[in-house]
């Protein structure tokens, strides 16, 4: 058998250098769910790709002139096509969106108002009040555009990131804000198109019983390679799988590769809750690996709707690996779906993957240089274990 190592770098670099970003609807998004899919079916799983309806979002680039000056600018993920001009008004507080008359003018939003991303319109887990209104208000304003500041000087953090909305949405690095304030007319081009595409699930099964499910989204944000968000996740299951192959067990596992954790309405994840967690029951234990692998870092598990029993029994386990740790759960995550069943569940990633949550996740420089694939040697093998013991 291939070594784990090999096997895993093996995945990593098909998935996140020959395909490249996995952007659900689009074309390497289903490179990379048929390499997965075929993956399972020669190691003798049983394979289904549940399909559902999303949004193959294409991005040619984006340009704003404000007062005769060229600004920096991208288009916010998944935003309309534009080609806009008019007076600008910059607000930063709600009282100043809810003041403002925004008719055929373009709406700059900075300050308090791009302090964090707000949530799509549709997205059910955490959608706070201070974000729905903000966007009802833009909506019922109906400016000709946004641009959104980004809270961080040298990222264009996307603050406005939803398929639902209807205003044509810009954004920029928070250090072109001295060329938006106190600034008269702008005008702005979008060269984005929505089309409609389908996207799958990859769910692979081996075995009868009651399920373990083993969980990584494959999917990743249009321009990243997705290395650590989520190409370690998947290699590693697919590796898992490998090891797990001809053991005897009195379990089923179950594979699942969520399609759209970095899309803006999740519609992987609602479409396996609609139709595969309707049966709980079914479950003895579920585990989701999301960002697994950084360089200079441990392995973390947390765990969620564990028994004390369960709990105690996991840690004990744990202990026996000295890079793996204990955090204190997370409830942001696929690994929310199984527990949200009641289903006991654990989340495995980096002890440190909040360091790179802002200026790496979703970018560029999200790429094998910052993978350590010993680390995913051994995560391998702590889930090859642990799935032994939990049978």
């Amino acid at each position: 058998m291939k070594s784990i190592k090999k096997s895993v770098a093996g995945h990593m670099e098909k998935l996140c250098q020959e395909i490249g970003p996995r952007a659900t609807g689009s074309a390497g998004n289903k490179l990379a769910v048929d390499y997965a899919a075929e993956k399972f079916r020669l190691l003798g799983f049983d394979v289904q790709l549940q399909e559902f309806p999303c949004m193959n979002w294409q991005n040619d680039g984006a340009e704003l002139i404000v007062d005769g000056q060229a600004v920096e600018v991208e288009a916010a993920e998944y935003a309309m096509p534009c080609d806009v001009r008019g007076e600008m008004i910059c607000v930063q507080t709600i009282q100043e969106l809810q003041a403002a008359d925004l008719a055929d003018k373009i709406c700059v939003m900075y300050g308090d108002l791009c302090k964090e991303p707000i949530m799509p319109k549709s997205m059910v887990f955490w959608n706070p009040e201070e974000h729905q209104a903000i966007i009802r208000e833009l909506e019922q304003k109906q400016p000709l555009a946004v641009i959104t500041v980004s809270f961080l000087e040298e990222v264009a953090v996307p603050i406005i990131q939803d398929g639902d909305f209807t205003v044509p949405c810009g954004t920029v690095k928070g250090k072109f804000l001295p060329s938006l304030i106190n600034k008269k007319n702008a005008a702005l081009r979008l060269f984005t198109e929505r089309r409609a595409a389908v996207a799958a699930n990859v769910i692979a099964t081996y075995g009868k019983g009651k399920k373990l499910a083993y969980s990584a989204h494959i999917d990743t944000k249009p321009t990243t390679p997705g290395a650590l968000d989520n190409g370690t996740g998947v290699a590693t299951l697919l590796t898992l799988a490998e090891q797990l192959v001809g053991t005897k067990l009195n379990h089923q596992l179950e594979f699942v590769l969520f399609n759209g954790e970095d899309y803006y309405s999740m519609p992987g994840e609602m479409t396996f809750m609609a139709q595969s967690l309707n049966q709980p029951e079914e479950y003895e234990f579920a585990i989701n690996v999301d960002g697994a692998g950084m360089q200079n870092s441990s392995t973390s598990y947390s765990l969620y709707e564990c028994s004390e029993q369960l709990s105690a029994q996991l840690d004990t386990f744990s202990k026996a690996y000295p890079t793996v740790e204990k955090v204190e759960p997370w409830p942001m995550g696929d690994h929310m779906l199984f527990a949200g069943a009641g289903i006991p569940a654990a989340a495995i990633t980096s002890t440190q993957i909040y360091l790179l949550m802002e200026a790496v996740m979703h970018t560029p420089k999200d790429n094998l240089s910052i993978v350590d694939f010993q680390r995913l040697e051994e995560t391998v093998q702590y889930l090859v274990e642990l799935t032994k013991y939990l049978n």
